[in-house]
């Protein structure tokens, strides 16, 4: 019986040709299982799974010539996926233990959340991920007795509990995430108050400032000069490096009509002008209303316009993981291989426009541009390479909270939605044989409206009057689109960025 009979009977599920297949193979099998895993025990159990696989599969190979590469791979695969989740760990007798030696105590506190916590994220696994993960790690059952309880292939329970961990991981960042996020939030608005209690109100600053240590002088009036305007004194003292008005008296113009009610004190001019001398003297700071320098007036100004122009992402891999799918490229009924996807961390730049409410308060929206980017590649006789590429036009739409503000420095915090339409999706499609191309495909997706939500703290560093540099960091939660196309979004729904860029006010 040849190869080609051999396969044909398996995929009918001929009992005789299924046994005949594992006494042919099962030594050369043996040997590849040993080559790289050296306990025979595991080496075994790994044959053992490795048949399973293949007579559950063997419909799906096309070419009976390849029938013994074929099982080849999957042994040598199964043996690999051993080593990896297979950390070996260095057994050590009791008889070699000294008694001065004590265990390590490992500290897990900062690993891992409390135990409560950490059941409450595992409850948010899908089902069978949980069930096998509950099963596995907490009740300590090997992947036979769980394929026996839930009536699964081993290798499945295996490849699903990795599956999990990988989840789990994934939980767990989430998780300190938001811890993190929620220290920062509470630290924030604690300097916030801290600093609003210490400012001196302007009534405080204004009993405080020097009225009454300008001498009230007797102006003189004279009949040439009753028309003539008596300047008014703005009294300035300096409150956190800015100027505030302590005193103000105003300009009163005498008409000609009082003229005659008016006494002309004679003899007195030298005194006048001496008063008027001690009082310029005294009274530093006191400046005509005629002759306020700029910078107090440009410091009145309120600038109630800004406008931003950032950038964030990088080119590097972000994202790398294993997962079974049905496969596409093979005709015939459907079965599992294993697909590689790539996730790049988004490219984004945006221009966005902030209106301030008042002086902790500011709305901004602006237009934003986002591209994705991700490469899968799918493995069995032959091998399939998918690059995708999604470009995305956004909408923002936050209010801004400046928290504390220190000369140049300023720390504000936002949060707020975005939505993302996509204007073009591709994907370019190629397939190996042998490492030569047989075929390249390039088509369109149709992906959908993208919602998310931000919330971040910003930090900003005020190089001129009008022209600033910031950082921005920030935590978004896009939500699923529902369209089946894999992103780093839908992989990663929970991503921080970090967008750096010139913020211009007016």
């Amino acid at each position: 019986m040849n190869n080609k009979e051999l396969v044909e009977l398996c995929k009918k599920g001929n009992e005789q040709a299924l046994g005949l297949l594992y006494k042919t193979y099962a030594d050369k099998m043996l040997k590849i299982c040993s080559y790289y895993v050296t306990d025979k025990q595991a080496a075994q159990d790994i044959l053992h799974d490795g048949f399973i696989v293949i007579m559950s599969s063997i419909h799906s190979l096309r070419s009976p010539n390849k029938l013994e590469s074929w099982m080849g791979k999957i042994m040598r695969n199964l043996s690999l996926r051993y080593l990896e989740q297979y950390n070996t760990t260095t057994i050590i007798p009791l008889d070699e233990i000294s008694y001065g030696e004590e265990p390590i105590d490992f500290d897990y506190t900062d690993e891992f959340p409390p135990y409560n916590t950490m059941l409450q994220l595992v409850e948010q696994l899908p089902e069978g991920y949980c069930k096998i993960f509950k099963l596995a790690v907490l009740e300590g059952l090997s992947h036979k007795e769980i394929s026996l309880l839930l009536h699964i292939a081993p290798h499945s329970s295996s490849s699903q509990l990795s599956r999990a961990k990988d989840m789990l991981r994934k939980l767990f960042s989430q998780y300190r995430m938001i811890v993190f996020w929620a220290l920062l939030s509470i630290l924030s608005l604690y300097i916030f108050r801290d600093e609003k209690d210490k400012s001196v109100p302007k009534e405080q600053a204004i009993t405080k400032g020097r009225k009454n240590d300008v001498p009230h002088t007797e102006l003189p009036f004279h009949a040439d000069t009753m028309d003539s305007d008596i300047p008014s004194q703005i009294i300035f003292q300096q409150v956190h490096n800015e100027y505030v008005a302590t005193d103000v008296i105003c300009t009163n113009k005498i008409s000609n009509t009082y003229q005659d009610s008016i006494i002309e004190r004679k003899g007195k001019s030298t005194d006048i002008d001496e008063k008027k001398e001690k009082s310029k003297q005294d009274s530093e700071g006191c400046l005509p209303n005629n002759r306020i320098p700029n910078y107090l007036t440009t410091a009145k100004r309120n600038k109630n316009w800004m406008l931003s122009i950032s950038y964030s992402g990088v080119t590097h891999q972000t994202d790398f993981q294993k997962i079974i799918i049905p496969s596409s490229i093979t005709s015939g009924e459907p079965k599992e291989i294993l697909e590689e996807s790539h996730h790049c961390a988004p490219i984004v730049f945006s221009l966005s426009a902030q209106k301030k409410i008042n002086a902790h308060w500011g709305l901004e929206t602006g237009i934003q541009y986002t591209l994705l980017r991700s490469e899968f590649a799918s493995s069995d006789d032959t091998r399939l390479e998918r690059a995708q590429k999604i470009h995305y036009i956004g909408i923002p739409l936050k209010g801004n909270f400046n928290i504390w503000k220190n000369g140049k420095f300023s720390i504000y915090t936002s949060a707020g939605l975005t939505l993302d339409v996509p204007i073009k999706a591709s994907v370019e499609e190629s397939l190996f044989d042998n490492e030569q191309t047989i075929k390249q495909e390039k088509y369109d997706l149709h992906p959908s409206l993208q919602w998310s939500t931000s919330i971040g703290f910003g930090l900003q560093y005020q190089i001129t009057p009008t022209i600033g540099i910031y950082a921005e960091p920030n935590l978004h939660y896009y939500f699923n689109p529902g369209d089946g196309i894999k992103t780093i979004r839908t992989e990663k729904p929970l991503n921080v960025t970090l967008p750096i860029g010139i913020r211009l006010s007016w």
